[in-house]
């Protein structure tokens, strides 16, 4: 699927929000506004329906809070940077994984929608996450920087070609 033919890309959109409605999934494409990584994870999951962040605790925990609460600290849990090369296989992973039980149910599925995001932004995109809670670690030791007050999420947040995606997954165990 090629994102720059006209209705393609509120087609990827479209297939995103089917896909995210049944899980506990964030997907987001937009057009590139200049803020960075933090600013756009955090717009995204302060603004939603449902919002995850914000300058209050939403953790529920009351003696240990995992949440960032600004935008700031958003920036400094994406601090794993994902080579352009990889940011396929990581999308699908962040998409297609169930983060709580660590299988890959459906990251062969996830991949459709993974190619045509990494192709909208470009070969230049710049991509991070926040750890390797959806993504098989290099060390074999699985472990995140916490985005979201959920026990486990998952973030990956590209910028590049005039596009945005923010990719949020969680899981409560």
């Amino acid at each position: 699927m090629s994102v720059h033919l006209p209705g393609e890309l509120e087609a990827l959109r479209e297939l995103l929000a089917e896909w995210t409605a049944w899980d506990e999934q964030v997907a987001v494409i937009a057009e590139d506004r200049g803020l960075d990584h933090g600013q756009l994870c955090w717009e995204v999951l302060a603004h939603g329906p449902n919002p995850l962040v914000g300058p209050t605790c939403r953790c529920r925990s009351r003696g240990w809070h995992s949440s960032p609460h600004s935008d700031r600290m958003m920036h400094e849990r994406l601090g794993v940077r994902v080579p352009v090369a990889d940011a396929e296989g990581w999308a699908a992973h962040t998409l297609g994984q169930d983060l709580v039980y660590g299988s890959f149910r459906s990251i062969g599925a996830a991949r459709v929608l993974a190619a045509p995001l990494v192709e909208l932004l470009g070969p230049d995109a710049d991509w991070r996450a926040n750890g390797y809670a959806a993504h098989p670690p290099p060390s074999g030791n699985r472990h995140w920087d916490p985005v979201t007050p959920y026990t486990f999420d998952a973030a990956l947040v590209g910028i590049g070609g005039g596009w945005t995606v923010v990719l949020v997954s969680t899981g409560e165990d």
